[in-house]
């Protein structure tokens, strides 16, 4: 249990929407998300965030649209970047560092998400093809989904450490099916299987 313990969550595209983050912020958990037109839930958004302007931006140029405790930020580095969060302040600057380039100046919350991106990419790349495929309509069923796909997730990684693993190698999906199947009682949950 996060809530009100002063903790962040960080967000993909597929998750980052202002309803989910407006849920959270009730119960005292910060967000911070990468916002994608066309994988977010941009609704109650501005659009004048949501479309890139004609004349492309110089590098680090940042324009910021604030409701509240929510920040909607939109990013320019050789592309657009939208980010929403209520975890960091907008004016709070940051600094993307750049092998080639150098420093690029940016929100700190784009700092931060940076610092927190490979993880978020790792686990996508891994095991985001195995997400529960669902359009749910409240905000509620979008979090209840998204946490059974990453428990699942989970118990794959964790059985994949134990020892039952170099005896019967199952890959993802079919730890998933006999995982529901066990579930549901319609197979024997013995070490055997």
């Amino acid at each position: 249990n996060v809530t009100g313990k002063n903790c962040i969550i960080f967000t993909g595209p597929s998750i980052t929407s202002l309803n989910l983050f407006e849920e959270f912020e009730k119960q005292d958990i910060y967000c911070c998300g990468l916002l994608s037109t066309r994988k977010s839930d941009c609704t109650g958004l501005p659009s004048s965030m949501l479309n890139n302007p004609e004349t492309p931006q110089s590098r680090g140029h940042y324009r910021i649209k604030m409701k509240g405790s929510m920040s909607l930020i939109c990013w320019y580095n050789k592309g657009y970047f939208r980010f929403l969060t209520n975890a960091y302040s907008p004016i709070q600057q940051g600094v993307i560092i750049k092998r080639k380039s150098g420093e690029i100046p940016c929100p700190l919350a784009v700092e931060a998400f940076a610092a927190h991106l490979s993880y978020i990419c790792k686990y996508d790349d891994k095991y985001s093809k195995y997400f529960i495929s669902h359009k749910p309509n409240k905000t509620w069923q979008q979090v209840f989904w998204f946490s059974i796909s990453i428990a699942i997730n989970n118990a794959y990684i964790l059985y994949k450490m134990s020892d039952a693993y170099p005896v019967k190698k199952y890959s993802r999906v079919q730890f998933g099916e006999r995982l529901v199947k066990e579930l549901l009682g319609l197979e024997d949950p013995s070490p055997g299987h």
